[in-house]
């Protein structure tokens, strides 16, 4: 009897294999997340030596404290913020970066990384002092002298097309130079996203939104012709020199608490009015607290404003003009970026917000004051004529101040 011994071969060759599905990864928390960035993951990305003291990250060069927050993570996405203070350039820095990948562990490698090519390495430029270019600016009758440096433009996206390098710098130079007040440290970021025919361009000077500058920007992704998703990301470091910076009662650390606790001031104050009178009096009442009249007019006049602006983002596209105008007509154009107290007292704001500094009233609070903004009064009116009101554009706004009113 034979035996055919290709028989069982063939049965096993021809025996359907069982499917491999590959383990599916598990999505990183952001516990995890914050963990690796603090235990010396976001260090082996930049050139900077740092250091780790506690929940901070140091960077002794620039003497500036960097604090991540881990805000979503999901399957494919990861968002960071990077909220930052420099003793040396006496600004505060805030950073959102958003990584898309296969799974979370690519996400957040996309996103750690675009902040340390981008942001970090613009700062590792003026801790060498690589200047860029030497730039004058014009401000409240007095000339100011600054240093500019850049990062290179970083990439995201697949694209082969090819396009012209972009040249941010050329482009915007001129509207930067005269938004430009007498801060030690100004900074720009530029974003700039293309997706076939959908645009998307960005500038922030100061973290504030400068929608006319976003127009120009996203002219350059138009050009594109991109059939594939791309984005670019560049930032600008505009270092004021010492020997024309102007004393400025709000400088550094110390400062900064200073004007956080006025505006504090003020928000407790106004919490308590109970009558029209008190409100008239509000500016002289808070004045007599902190010291600084020109100090209560601004959180008079711009604390309404900055909350509304926040919490109708969806519904106006606001610029950044702002017309100072006083009793006698006379007035001074200027930019929120411009004016030293206008962002850190934003700042102020939304860390009093959310804070329990105000106690259980803040909802009631935030609330009164979107109430008697000149938005909520535009806003009202529209709604007269229409059920859903979008896109509602606001070029400036124009403040009345008494004589005494310091621009600065």
């Amino acid at each position: 009897m034979g035996f055919n011994f290709f028989k069982k071969k063939n049965k096993e060759v021809n025996k359907p294999a069982e499917p491999v599905i590959p383990e599916k990864p598990d999505i990183l928390t952001k516990e995890e997340i914050l963990s690796r960035i603090l235990n010396g993951e976001f260090s082996s990305f930049i050139e900077l030596k740092s250091e780790t003291r506690d929940d901070i990250i140091y960077i002794p060069e620039l003497e500036m404290k960097i604090k991540p927050y881990v805000w979503e993570v999901k399957e494919r996405i990861v968002n960071i913020s990077f909220d930052m203070y420099s003793d040396v350039l006496k600004t505060r820095f805030f950073e959102i970066c958003a990584g898309l990948g296969e799974d979370s562990e690519s996400a957040y490698g996309m996103a750690i990384g675009s902040f340390a090519f981008s942001f970090m390495q613009g700062l590792k430029a003026v801790a060498d002092n690589d200047v860029k270019c030497r730039i004058t600016s014009e401000f409240a009758g007095y000339s100011h002298s600054w240093s500019v440096y850049s990062s290179d433009i970083v990439h995201a996206g697949a694209s082969k097309e090819k396009h012209e390098v972009s040249d941010y710098w050329e482009l915007l130079k001129d509207d930067i130079i005269k938004r430009l007040g007498n801060q030690k440290t100004v900074y720009v970021k530029v974003f700039n996203s293309g997706f076939g025919s959908k645009v998307i361009g960005e500038c922030r000077i100061n973290d504030i939104v400068i929608p006319e500058l976003g127009a120009k920007v996203a002219e350059i992704a138009k050009k594109w012709e991109t059939s594939q998703y791309k984005s670019e990301k560049q930032f600008f470091f505009i270092v004021q020199d010492d020997d024309t910076i102007l004393d400025y009662p709000y400088s550094g650390t110390e400062g900064r608490d200073k004007l956080q606790a006025a505006v504090t001031v003020y928000l407790k104050i106004f919490s308590q009015i109970k009558s029209q009178e008190e409100y008239d009096n509000i500016v002289e009442t808070t004045a007599s607290v902190i010291g600084d009249r020109t100090l209560a007019v601004e959180c008079n006049r711009f604390i309404t404003e900055i909350c509304a602006e926040k919490y109708f983002e969806d519904i106006f596209i606001c610029g950044d003009k702002l017309d100072i105008v006083f009793p006698d007509n006379a007035s001074i154009g200027s930019y929120k970026c411009q004016l030293s107290d206008y962002v850190q007292i934003r700042d102020a704001v939304f860390f009093t917000f959310g804070s329990p500094i105000l106690g259980d009233d803040r909802g009631r609070l935030y609330g009164q004051l979107i109430g008697m903004s000149s938005l909520h009064n535009i806003l009202e009116q529209v709604k007269e004529k229409t059920n859903d009101p979008k896109g509602l554009k606001v070029d400036n706004v124009i403040y009345n101040v008494p004589e005494d009113f310091e621009v600065r």
